[in-house]
């Protein structure tokens, strides 16, 4: 399937797909009609990922498709690549667009615009990699997220910013400690793969 896309690089698949099949087939969700949220989806691969594992989705991607850091500091990418990530997306997931919601803007301007708490039964969060902003994206995607539903947080381990603080560790850690009794680690690796349990007490 990945053939078939255009991509510039793939930090997806060496990570991510085996731990994440046998998670939605543990909660049942290959068959199930379900909503999906993906705070940051670059070119479009876990995207595609997604809607092709689970053919009765409807997926919202979230997105400013100008790069974060790492990418607009030419670490990632260049230049050329950032220039054309948006429309590469856009041709990735033309095949699945009517069960595709594109949001285009940072995901605090996402969570503004959508105030609505447990919508959503699977959420990926791997938009901005700087703790103040994932610590949002975190705290937020909870809020939205079904009891009973799957969170996945990327890059745990992913070290850019000197100041260890600044990583997404830092944040990831502090929400499991704000959340704590809320939710259940289901896998732990390069990412946490997590169920809530509970909304607010």
């Amino acid at each position: 399937m990945k053939q078939s896309l255009q991509l510039t690089n793939d930090w997806f698949s060496g990570k991510a797909p085996p731990f994440w099949l046998s998670v939605l087939d543990e909660y049942g969700y290959r068959d199930r009609n379900m909503e999906a949220l993906e705070i940051g989806s670059w070119e479009g691969l876990s995207s595609h990922f997604l809607l092709t594992s689970l053919p009765k989705a409807h997926l919202t991607c979230v997105d400013t498709w100008e790069g974060a850091d790492e990418h607009k500091d030419g670490t990632a990418a260049t230049a050329e690549v950032l220039s054309r990530i948006e429309s590469t997306f856009d041709q990735n997931l033309a095949p699945y667009k009517y069960r595709l919601t594109k949001y285009k803007g940072t995901s605090f301007s996402f969570f503004e615009k959508n105030p609505h708490r447990e919508v959503f039964d699977f959420i990926y969060v791997d938009g901005s990699h700087h703790c103040d902003d994932v610590i949002i994206d975190a705290v937020k995607c909870f809020e939205m997220l079904k009891v009973g539903g799957v969170m996945v947080f990327d890059d745990y381990f992913w070290r850019h910013y000197p100041d260890a603080i600044d990583n997404p560790a830092a944040a990831i850690n502090l929400f499991l400690r704000l959340k704590k009794g809320r939710f259940k680690i289901v896998r732990m690796y390069y990412q946490i793969i997590i169920e809530k349990q509970a909304d607010r007490y």
